[in-house]
């Protein structure tokens, strides 16, 4: 309750302008995983289209600006000093309703919105391995099981005594930590077996991606659409061969359906222990200038241009409005104060 008080006691002072003004420089870019209409929250990083309309509004209202990837990309080569009251945001992956949903309402605002796509899954060969594991968890028939990992490892999945979300977040951590470089098999001849559910033979429909005539469609209307791996595998548990097709095919598909060359890419997972600089290396060898990982935090001039930060968008205002308004920058930058010298 006290935590919650000082936080809106902070976003108050924090309209004045004060965080932003003692931590000039630092522009928070956004990322989204899937928005709906219609009650989907259920689905694994999904935001209700009201929540994001909502944050949407405050930053018109509060005059912020909404930057493209153009616009940082410009401010970062030219070195110059990144606005304070500025933001931009992104969306991971390609769902349909990445086109129907988040583009709508980011057009109600005249706001641009940048798109990574998982060019497999527009190429409908398959879908996101993450979402599988959380489709095959909440269909599954026994309570109980013992699941054979790639590495062969046992991990025992215990439905009856926790929360599924629980057991979910579980598998596919300790699956971030296997190697992936047969996963998509994996999926298939192991899980939904011991799982008793139904490997399907199509994407289900709440799980569809956009089309490549929906990316067509976004860049028309002024949107960023970049690549995002071939199927969202983790590049460090993979063989340098797998690595670089990921990278090398995607920017590829991008380009062969846009019909430019992207020069922007985001890792999948995005932890710093999810890519090295092998991967950066590759990446800059086939015209990539940025690269967007997960890590919580703010852009910033002068940072490696390969591993820029990036925010959950938070469904809470006040987490939302902490960040924009650079009560987190504060803190941030309070916490390095702290941290005793090396």
């Amino acid at each position: 309750m006290l935590k919650s008080v000082v936080l809106k006691f902070a976003n108050c002072v924090g309209e004045s302008g004060l965080f932003r003004s003692l931590c000039p420089g630092r522009v928070p870019v956004f990322m989204l995983h899937r928005v709906s209409d219609s009650g989907e929250e259920r689905l694994p990083g999904c935001m209700n289209s009201d929540i994001l309309r909502s944050h949407l509004d405050y930053l018109a209202r509060k005059g912020f600006q909404i930057l493209s990837m153009e616009d940082l990309r410009a401010m970062l080569d030219d070195g110059r000093h990144l606005p304070s009251k500025s933001v931009m945001f992104t969306v991971d992956d390609g769902f349909f309703d990445h086109h129907d949903v988040a583009a709508r309402v980011f057009g109600e605002f005249g706001f641009t919105l940048n798109f990574f796509l998982i060019t497999g899954f527009l190429d409908l060969k398959l879908w996101p391995w993450d979402d599988q594991v959380a489709y095959a968890l909440h269909r599954a028939q026994p309570s109980k099981v013992q699941v054979k990992m790639p590495s062969g490892a046992i991990f025992p999945l215990d439905l009856l005594n926790n929360e599924i979300n629980d057991v979910v977040y579980s598998l596919r951590s300790r699956l971030k930590k296997e190697s992936q470089s047969e996963l998509y098999d994996w999926l298939e001849t192991e899980l939904y077996p011991v799982l008793k559910v139904e490997c399907p033979d199509e994407i289900p429909p709440e799980y569809k991606p956009m089309s490549w005539d929906n990316a067509r469609t976004l860049r028309d209307l002024g949107h960023g659409v970049f690549p995002h791996t071939c199927t969202h595998r983790i590049l460090s548990t993979l063989p340098i061969e797998q690595r670089q097709t990921e990278i090398e095919v995607s920017i590829k598909r991008v380009a062969a359906e846009l019909r430019y060359a992207p020069e922007i890419f985001a890792y999948p997972t995005g932890r710093l222990s999810d890519y090295d600089e092998v991967d950066v290396e590759h990446l800059g060898k086939h015209g990539i200038k940025m690269a967007f990982n997960t890590v919580p935090g703010y852009v910033r001039a002068g940072q490696n241009c390969f591993e820029l930060p990036r925010f959950s968008l938070p469904c809470d205002s006040d987490d939302f409005r902490q960040i924009v308004n650079g009560f987190e920058a504060f803190k941030m930058k309070l916490r390095g104060l702290a941290k005793p010298a090396a």
